[in-house]
């Protein structure tokens, strides 16, 4: 597949009721938990973020090159790669380690598939390019009302120097 984006969002994989990470899922799963809901066939991220017992770590979803379950906006499952970052961004800005370490990954997805920093979106962006506004509650706001995307993709461009 020729990648042109990164898309940025949040899980909606569910347990018990209660939001759960994608890979957290797979770990409930594995141990025969039955309650696990999933929108996908797999994890639907190529790579996921999550603080883990005060531990920022790097999960591995599906491989790139095999179709997304990220973002069926824009199609985006088939034209970008998803990282998930755990959290509810809408009332919570993200730690500044999980934004340094989210940099760095996309930093290394833009340097081996030639994607530019100004082709990083969040899951909201592509419902806009759909028709779907998420300023008028018409979509979802992922990456979250209180994440900086921009500034990440100012740090990734070398206008500013730090998030």
């Amino acid at each position: 597949m020729d990648w042109a984006a990164i898309t940025r969002f949040h899980t909606s994989f569910r347990q018990g009721g209660n939001i759960i990470s994608p890979f957290r899922a797979v770990e409930l799963r594995k141990a025969g938990v039955k309650d696990v809901v999933s929108p996908w066939p797999y994890v639907g991220y190529n790579s996921g973020i999550e603080e883990v017992e005060g531990q920022i770590k790097l999960f591995t979803g599906h491989a790139v090159g095999k179709q997304g379950y990220h973002c069926k906006e824009s199609k985006m499952n088939f034209r970008s790669i998803g990282i998930c970052v755990v959290g509810n961004f809408d009332v919570v800005v993200p730690t500044l380690a999980k934004l340094n370490f989210l940099r760095d990954i996309c930093y290394a997805y833009m340097v081996n598939y030639d994607i530019p920093a100004s082709n990083i979106i969040g899951h909201r962006d592509a419902g806009l390019m759909a028709g779907y506004n998420w300023k008028k509650d018409e979509f979802k706001t992922c990456p979250g009302k209180l994440f900086p995307l921009q500034t990440l993709k100012d740090v990734l461009m070398g206008k500013i120097s730090r998030m």
